[in-house]
C-alpha cells in the first residue's frame, strides 16, 4: 500500500500545511482518481496513554492517512501504519471541500509564497 501512497502524493511530500488544508489535498487527489474515501476526526493515542491527541484523518481503503493535528500548521502527510492502527479512534466524520486539481495548485502556491514572506 505504500507504493501507492507514494505514487499518489510523492509531489506533496515536502508540503508543509495545515491539517486542514492537508485533509484538502487528500480527499481531492483521491477523489481526482476515483478513490474512495472518508473525512474524519480521529483520536491518535500518544506514547502516554493517558493523553489523546485529534488530528484530520482521511481514510483509505484499509488505511488512515494521517494530516495532522486540528489545529497545527505546517505539518506533512503521513500513512497510519499497522503499529500505529491500534491508537487510532475515529470520532467524527467530516465534511471536507473536494478541490479541482487546478485549486489544489493554487492552494499549494499561496501556501508556498505565505511560508516566505
Amino acid at each position: 500500500m505504500s507504493g501507492q501512497f507514494e505514487t499518489l502524493f510523492k509531489p506533496y511530500f515536502e508540503l508543509r500545511l495545515s491539517a486542514f488544508d492537508n485533509a484538502k489535498l487528500v480527499v481531492s487527489v483521491l477523489a481526482a482518481n476515483a478513490q474512495p474515501f472518508l473525512a474524519a476526526e480521529i483520536i491518535l493515542q500518544t506514547d502516554d496513554a493517558t493523553t489523546s491527541i485529534k488530528h484530520y484523518g482521511v481514510k483509505w481503503l484499509d488505511y488512515w492517512i494521517d494530516c495532522g493535528q486540528l489545529n497545527q500548521y505546517q505539518v506533512g502527510l503521513r500513512l497510519v501504519d499497522d503499529t500505529d492502527k491500534p491508537s487510532l479512534d475515529m470520532i467524527d466524520e467530516i465534511k471536507v471541500p473536494v478541490m479541482t486539481m487546478q485549486q489544489v495548485g493554487f492552494m499549494c502556491i499561496e501556501s508556498a509564497h505565505f511560508d516566505h514572506c
